[in-house]
Order: C-alpha cells, then sequence, then structure tokens
C-alpha cells in the first residue's frame, strides 16, 4: 500500500514524487554528440544525434570496416560489383568511389568493375521493361566506372554504353522465361530465379577475371534469406549464403560488405551524401504471389518496424554457423552445366564421380544422403497418397513396411530411372525440389 499521505502533497510535500521528464529539444536544436561542434541533422534509432559529417564517417567506416577486418580482399584486386539499381547497391557504389579518392594511407586499393544483371524483363511487358532499364543505365552514369550489362542466366556481357542492349540478350530472356513458365510454384520459381543469379554473377566474373563479387545485401534481407533457407531446406548452405564472404568457389568469392547497414542508414546515406543520389526499386513480379519467401520477408518486415534489433540478432545468429568445406571440381565449375540442369531435358549430364560431394547447381554440400529429416517427410507424403482405410491390419502392415522403403530409396535417389536417379544424385534436397517441379515429377 502507498504511505504516502495527503498531506504529503502540500507545498512542499509533493517534491519526492514522479517527476515529469524535459520533452528533448527539437532536432534543428540539436548539437552533434560526435563532434560537439555542428548542429545535428538526424537521429537514427537508438543512437545519439549526428552532424551530416559524423554521419557520413560512422556509416563508412561501417563499410570499411568489413572489409578491414577479415583482410579477405587482397591489394589491387579485380573486383565485380554488382548493380541492381536498389538504394543499397547505389550506396556502396559511392561508399567505393569515395574509398578510391582517399589519401594513400586511407585509399580502397581495389580495381572495381561494375555490371548491371538485368532482371527486370521477367513478368513484365516491354513499354515498362525499357523504361526500368533506362532508369537504372542512367543511375550507373553517375559513376564512373567500367560498367557491363547482362541479363539473368547469361554468361556473357557487354559494354553498358552500347546501343539496343536489351535486343543482344534476347536468348537468354526467352530461356530464362520458359524455364520459369516450366515450374509450378512460386516458391521453386523464386529459388530458382536466386541461384541463377548466383551462377551469372560468377559466370561474369569468370569472362572479366574478377577474383571477388561485392553483392549489396544489408542484414534486413540477409535475415530474410536465413529464414527462408531454412524453410527450403538449405541449412547446409545457409551460412554462406549469409556470411561475410562465400568461399564455395575458391576462385570467385562473394563478399558482402554492406551488412551491416540497415535500411534507415542506407537511406539517410544517400540524402546527405556530397552529391544527390538516385536509386530505383527493383522489381519482382512474383512479390504479392503466396510462397515461403513472401511470407518470410512479410514476418521479417514486420519484425523489423516493430523490434529492429532483433532482426540483427537473426541473421548474426548464421555467423554461429559452421559449414564443411568441400572442393569443388572443374566440372562442377563450368557455367553451362549449372544451367543446363534445369534448362536441358534431355539430361545429358555427366558427373566425374559416382557420388559427388556438392550440388550440381548450388554448389552446397551434399547431404540428403540417409537424412532422417527427408526420410520423414517422404514417408508422410506417401502415408497421406497410399493408406487405405478399408485394408486390414495385416495389410495396413505390409504397405507401411514398403512405404518405409520406398521413403528410404526416394531420398537416396534410387527410385528413379537411371538417368533421373543420377541426376537427382547430383542435387541437394532445394535444388531437387526445383528440378522436379520443373519437370512435374
Amino acid at each position: 500500500m502507498c504511505s504516502i499521505g495527503e498531506d504529503d502533497f502540500g507545498d512542499e510535500g509533493g517534491a519526492h514524487a514522479m517527476k515529469e521528464e524535459t520533452p528533448p529539444l527539437p532536432l534543428a536544436e540539436e548539437i552533434c554528440r560526435k563532434c560537439n561542434e555542428h548542429h545535428a541533422v538526424l537521429k537514427l534509432n537508438q543512437k545519439e544525434p549526428q552532424c551530416r559529417k559524423c554521419f557520413l564517417h560512422y556509416v563508412r567506416h561501417k563499410f570499411r570496416a568489413s572489409l578491414g577486418a577479415t583482410k579477405i580482399v587482397r591489394r589491387g584486386s579485380k573486383v565485380l560489383v554488382v548493380f541492381s539499381g536498389a538504394p543499397e547497391s547505389v550506396a556502396m557504389l559511392d561508399m567505393i568511389r569515395h574509398g578510391l579518392e582517399q589519401d594513400a594511407f586511407k585509399k580502397l586499393r581495389i580495381d572495381p568493375v561494375v555490371v548491371f544483371v538485368d532482371e527486370d524483363f521477367i513478368g513484365q511487358d516491354q513499354v515498362h521493361y525499357e523504361k526500368c532499364v533506362t532508369d537504372k543505365l542512367e543511375i550507373l552514369e553517375q559513376f564512373d566506372y567500367p560498367s557491363y550489362y547482362t541479363v539473368l542466366g547469361a554468361q556473357r556481357c557487354c559494354e553498358a554504353k552500347e546501343d539496343r542492349l536489351m535486343e543482344k540478350f534476347q536468348a537468354e530472356q526467352d530461356m530464362i522465361q520458359n524455364v520459369l513458365r516450366g515450374i509450378m510454384s512460386i516458391t521453386s520459381k523464386q529459388d530458382f530465379i536466386v541461384q541463377t543469379r548466383k551462377q551469372t554473377y560468377k559466370a561474369i566474373a569468370r569472362e572479366l577475371q574478377c577474383g571477388y563479387i561485392f553483392l549489396s545485401s544489408i542484414g534486413l534481407e540477409l535475415a530474410k534469406t536465413l529464414l527462408s533457407d531454412v524453410a527450403l531446406g538449405r541449412g547446409k548452405s545457409l551460412a554462406l549464403d549469409i556470411a561475410f564472404c562465400d568461399d564455395r568457389d575458391e576462385e570467385r568469392r562473394i563478399i558482402r560488405p554492406m551488412r551491416d547497414l540497415s535500411p534507415d542508414e542506407i537511406q539517410n546515406y544517400l540524402i546527405f551524401a556530397e552529391k544527390p543520389l538516385k536509386s530505383a526499386a527493383v522489381a519482382d513480379s512474383f512479390i504479392d504471389k503466396p510462397s515461403l519467401q513472401n511470407l518470410t520477408s512479410k514476418f521479417v518486415d514486420n519484425l523489423q518496424q516493430s523490434f529492429p534489433s532483433t532482426v540483427s540478432t537473426v541473421f548474426r545468429t548464421g555467423d554461429k554457423l559452421g559449414t564443411q568445406k568441400t572442393p569443388v571440381s572443374e566440372n562442377q565449375l563450368n557455367g553451362v552445366d549449372h544451367f543446363s540442369i534445369l534448362f536441358d531435358k534431355a539430361l545429358n549430364i555427366t558427373s566425374e564421380a559416382e557420388d559427388p560431394k556438392r550440388c550440381k547447381f548450388c554448389h552446397s554440400t551434399l547431404d540428403y544422403r540417409d537424412s532422417t529429416t527427408l526420410f520423414a517427410t517422404e514417408f508422410s507424403r506417401m502415408v497421406s497418397s497410399r493408406i487405405n482405410v478399408a485394408l486390414s491390419h495385416e495389410e495396413i502392415v505390409e504397405s507401411t513396411r514398403r512405404m518405409e522403403q520406398d521413403a528410404c530409396k526416394a531420398v537416396n535417389a534410387e527410385l528413379e530411372e537411371d538417368e533421373m536417379r543420377q541426376l537427382k544424385r547430383e542435387l541437394c534436397h532445394s535444388c531437387r525440389n526445383i528440378f522436379v517441379d520443373f519437370h512435374g515429377k
């Protein structure tokens, strides 16, 4: 029970009571807590007010610190910088430009080559598609880098300043469109695009002789990737899909130097940079369709609005997950094999090893053999499709025993004919689902 009496609230009695907090000063009157000299221009969530100069230094330091702490990228290396037109992609290009303009001690010592991988042709009409590509090429002109253009699924590129770019890659566009039309579920379509995107980056990096590939993925996107990989059954490659360095292909490593930045920091960087920076939205024709990836994305977006610190915790959990490194053979590094697996129905893919150690499409380590989790999934599917309530008890027992054997064979890809069986043995569980969805088997 409260011990404060009515007399305690007299002239002096209320001095010990709870006092109302002093309202914060307007941002325009705040002084930067970093330099204590200039007026603050922004205050990020759970951060102190900052002036423009201190904010830019803070964000750029995050970018440079990620590269400097790991020391993975060697000095003077030729780096393929992937451009998509998204805000984080534009911000990364500007940070690289700023790093190259610094003095000798602070200078970023890489040789950047920018490539625009066009995906806007998927699910869009020709007029809107041409406008999207034109706008992104204009954004790319803000930066004085050697720039190239290619499309999703291509293994070649051309200079971004050439005329009639889209017409030069019509065959690759038609190929991707045909494959996507053949895949039944939206989940498999989006997973196929993600994996093909990675193979496109590596193919272009090989053509331009780049040893590193810079992606502009930020923490929010990596949190979505982590949870999506769990839902899709890509647990074996989860750690590398969100790590700072994906070194499954040691000759062309994927680097994510923007992973420590948040969407608020990216948006404010575009506003307060030395030069006004334009960006464009990345088109996704499947964003409104029901799929595992879209449901995960909506969940993480809602989590970001209510509990932004939790999102950082989610994607950093992936840093604690280890991965087993397996050498990649020359045959698996051939870009033709990656794309032809799903494009060629002739099934003429051959492997050097009878039991390959890596998936032929995504390069993750194969771990399906005798998997209890996959066995439970296959057995459940067979039970729901085969059990007949009219059977006797003895028949049900015998049917269950046969389903257990068939489920074990299905996990190890021993039910299909020789050609199908051999190909499934060379794919991980998630890539196998894409292939089955494509062929309808």
